[in-house]
This record gives C-alpha cells, sequence and structure tokens, in this order.
C-alpha cells in the first residue's frame, strides 16, 4: 500500500501544497500546487493576506483530492509548516481578532528599542535562549501593545500561522512547539511561556496556551472543508514540526557517524547544529545563537541569517525596471561574472527593510570603498560571495561556541539549487558540502506526520530514508590560497561601516 501525505509548506515569497508517497522504503515527491505569498501594505502596517493564503491552500487541498481520486490513493494526513515569529489573534468564537503583522513591519524596531529599554536584552535572552532581533514575536507584540492594545484585550488566544491554518483545517486550537519556540515568548529549557517577561512588558499573559510537541495529532478535517475541497473525511490533521526550518532539520539526509552542522537555506539561512539540549550562557549571547525546539527532542542551535533576502529583493526592483528574471538566469549571471570585486554583509541593518536594494547595496558599497556593481550579474554575485563569507564566520563562532569542529555542512531547503552559492560556500568555509534535497521542509513535515501515524519509526529512520531516496550532490572547497584576500576584505567590512 502506498502512504500519501500532504504537505504544506508556506514560505514568506511562495506557498505551495506536495504529495509525498511512502512505498516500500522510497519517496515520491511531487508538488501539486505553488502560489506567491507577499505581504501587503495597509494604514495599519505591514500585513499578510492571511485569507488569500488560505484560499490557495484549499486549492491545493482540492488538487490534491483529484489528484487521490484519480490514483486510486488514500491520503492519511496534512500537515502545515511555516515561517516562524507571525503570529495571529482569535476571539472566544474563534473568528480572527485582527490581521496578522508582517514580521518586517517597520513598527517592530521602535518596539524592540522600547521593550529592551524595560527589560535587558541580556535578561530577555537569558528567559528565553533566543537571539534578539527585531522580528521575534515579542517585540511585535509589544508593538501592538503600543499601536493597538485593545486587539490584545479582546483577543482569548495567540496562535502563530501554522497554528491558524490547523485550526481552519480541523477546528481545533492547538499550538505547536517548534514554531513557538521562534517566539522569544517561551523557555526553551522548561517549554512555559515566560510569565515574568510578559508581566513586565505589561503583555497579556491569557493569550498564551500550552504547547504541543511535533507529531501531535488534532483530529480529522472538518466536514466543511472535506465538502468543499472533495477530500475523504476521515483525512487527518497533524501539527507536524510546524517551523519550517524544523521540518527541514529533520530531513537532512545527515550519516549519524558523521560531525555535521546544517544550513537551511531559502528567504532566511538559518546555520547550526543539532543538540541534545538548550546551550544558553554569555558567551553564546555574545555570538548571537538561539534555541529552538526541534522534532524528538532535540534543540535546533543556529544563527539567523539575511540568507536569499537579498538576492530576491533585487530580482523583485530588475522587474519593477522591466528586466524579468528567473532565479536560474540569475544565477548564470552570477557565475559569468566578475569575482571578489564587491562584497556585502547581508545582515546590514539597512538591508533587512523591503525596498530599494539596489541602491542600499550601492551605499553600502560607496561606504566600504568597493566599486558600485554595473550589471545585473554584479549584484547577484556581491550578495553571494557576501553570504558565503557570513556562513564561514558563523561557523567560526558556532564551532567556538561549542567546543567542536564540523567535518561537513548539509545545505538543505530551495536555495540549496543555486549551485553557484553551495561551491562558494564549500570554498568559504573550507568544508565539503552536501547540497539537498531542496524539498526539505516539505519532506520533513510529511515524514514527521507519518512517525506520528506509526509509519516511520523515529528521526533516525526520517534520516535514513532521505539518504538513501534522494542522495546529496557534493561540493568540495577550492584553494583557499584564492579565498585568503576576499575573507581578509570581508572582515574588515564592518570597521568601515560603524
Amino acid at each position: 500500500m502506498t502512504s500519501v501525505f500532504v504537505a504544506v509548506d508556506l514560505g514568506a515569497e511562495s506557498g505551495r501544497v506536495a504529495l509525498i508517497e511512502l512505498q516500500r522504503g522510497a519517496i515520491r515527491f511531487q508538488e501539486i500546487h505553488r502560489f506567491p505569498n507577499a505581504p501587503v501594505v495597509l494604514p495599519s502596517g505591514l500585513h499578510w493576506d492571511i485569507t488569500g493564503i488560505w484560499r490557495e491552500i484549499c486549492q491545493g487541498l482540492s488538487a490534491a483530492a483529484r489528484w487521490a481520486a484519480e490514483n486510486n490513493a488514500t491520503i492519511l494526513s496534512i500537515g502545515v509548516d511555516a515561517w516562524g515569529v507571525d503570529w495571529t489573534l482569535v476571539g472566544a468564537s474563534g473568528e480572527l481578532v485582527g490581521l496578522p503583522h508582517a514580521y518586517r513591519d517597520p513598527r517592530n524596531v521602535d518596539a524592540f528599542d522600547r521593550a529592551t529599554s524595560i527589560v535587558s536584552p541580556e535578561q530577555i535572552y537569558q528567559a528565553t535562549g533566543i537571539q534578539n532581533m527585531p522580528i521575534n514575536s515579542l517585540f511585535s507584540l509589544y508593538a501592538q501593545k503600543l499601536h493597538g492594545p485593545e486587539l490584545l484585550q479582546a483577543a482569548d488566544q495567540l496562535l502563530f500561522i501554522p497554528d491558524l491554518m490547523n485550526f481552519w483545517l480541523c477546528g481545533k486550537r492547538n499550538v505547536e512547539a517548534t514554531v513557538a519556540s521562534t517566539s522569544q515568548v517561551l523557555d526553551v529549557r522548561s517549554g512555559q511561556w515566560c510569565g515574568d517577561l510578559l508581566d513586565r512588558l505589561e503583555l497579556p499573559g491569557h493569550l498564551f496556551r500550552e504547547t504541543s510537541l511535533p507529531g501531535t495529532a488534532l483530529g480529522p478535517i472538518s466536514p466543511a472543508l472535506a465538502t468543499a475541497t472533495g477530500l475523504d473525511p476521515a483525512v487527518q490533521v497533524i501539527a507536524t514540526a510546524s517551523h519550517d526550518t524544523a521540518s527541514a532539520v529533520a530531513a537532512v539526509p545527515a550519516d549519524p557517524q558523521s560531525r555535521w552542522c546544517f544550513l537551511s537555506s531559502g528567504t532566511w539561512s538559518l546555520l547550526g547544529a543539532e543538540l541534545g539540549e538548550p546551550c544558553i550562557g554569555q558567551s553564546v549571547q555574545s555570538a548571537m545563537f538561539t534555541n529552538e525546539v526541534g522534532v524528538a527532542g532535540t534543540i535546533r542551535f543556529l544563527k539567523n541569517i539575511a540568507g536569499l533576502w537579498l538576492v530576491q529583493e533585487c530580482r523583485r526592483e530588475f522587474a519593477s525596471r522591466g528586466q524579468e528574471y528567473d532565479y536560474t538566469e540569475l544565477a548564470d549571471m552570477a557565475t559569468l561574472a566578475e569575482p571578489f570585486r564587491t562584497f556585502v554583509d547581508p545582515d546590514f541593518e539597512s538591508f533587512q527593510s523591503p525596498g530599494n536594494m539596489l541602491a542600499k547595496i550601492d551605499e553600502f558599497a560607496r561606504q566600504t570603498d568597493q566599486p558600485v556593481p554595473e550589471t545585473p550579474g554584479d549584484y547577484l554575485r556581491c550578495c553571494l560571495e557576501g553570504l558565503a563569507l557570513k556562513y564561514r564566520e558563523t561557523l567560526i563562532k558556532l564551532e567556538q561556541t561549542l567546543g567542536q569542529e564540523f567535518e561537513v555542512i548539509h545545505i538543505v531547503g530551495g536555495g540549496g539549487r543555486n549551485e553557484l552559492l553551495n561551491q562558494l560556500t564549500a570554498s568559504a568555509t573550507s568544508r565539503p558540502v552536501l547540497a539537498g534535497p531542496f524539498e526539505a521542509t516539505a519532506l520533513g513535515n510529511a515524514l514527521v506526520q507519518a512517525m506520528a501515524l506509526d509509519e516511520i519509526a523515529n528521526l533516525e529512520e526520517i534520516r535514513l530514508l532521505v539518504r538513501k531516496s534522494l542522495p546529496p550532490r557534493k561540493f568540495t572547497p577550492e584553494d583557499p590560497d584564492i579565498w585568503r584576500p576576499a575573507i581578509e576584505r570581508f572582515s574588515s567590512l564592518a570597521c568601515r561601516v560603524a
């Protein structure tokens, strides 16, 4: 019998609905519906089009139902993963209370400054184990308190984006731990909400309910959804590893005997290691590492890096000028561009807000006495080389913080399709890179569902199955002498823009 699972995978740039089949120890993946996703600017700020996202999910589920009927297949369950930190409010009746704000809403920056003047960044970090960033839920909640406290008081519960989708799928409210742990409101050591932190910032604690572990069965889809989509009413909804990075890391095809670290590559890059328990301390905070909940009792110890966000913003700006390029074309242009011409630090503050990315890169180049990029290939090359050098810097900090060396980097996620970036990463870090699977998030989502339904035994079996079905591609480092001048130049950038 073929077991079929539906993975709803929501990213900050696009979403998709995928079918994952398990048959005789092999995985078959197919994307059945994809749609763009982008926040919209309203008078109240930057918001997600949450009902539009739901409409697209329903279209994907309808396509999945048709496929199942045509192929005489049985869909066992549905799971939703999404980006972290963003949340919604629901009332006692289950109705939305306001539209969810997007994490890049400018109001979060001011909220971060004001909140950390009340509770210091050190105290917040020690309470939560999470990297201090304005995008985190704690600060967007504080922004809501500053700009619309009546919504917080009117709401009955806070749900993160994948939690809301699960609620709409089956009617059950549930807060899943992997996505909750991105919020900087949860104590990753105890799994409990930080009530003292909420009290000191005068945020309503009644919004926060007990979390569930990844792989929790929530029940069958609602009768209304079954009617609307044609799905069998018996299809189960599983609170999978609901944070997209947690699902992606679950599907890393790592050999358990190797010393490996992971790099989940997408709009954000998450570089880190899987630990058995949180690692929290002053030196860890200084290195800006975060502790997030993983699958099967693991901790994702990682650092957030701006990732392919800069590339995405450049592409959008080229398109607005009538220059339409897909990502393959942009990668080809970058490959042909002059190497080591201009570098950017992807985490530089001005790059974090949307819009005018080309001008921001130009200004960064001028401030650091570097040539201003001239062609699309120049812009993309400087983004990718800067990202690879940032990975090197972060890997060094990771190894120093944990007191261990990693012999291989596993790159998973859509960014792994960029072969130039994979090669640049291997060369900049002097580590072999194993790239793939590119669909790690959707695969991890589905395979955690399978584990919840006893179709797969444990996390080790998930990784073995992925390794055998979808072996990664290896990228070998170039001669380190080629990169030495570039590394020295990149290290000096921070001094010149301080």
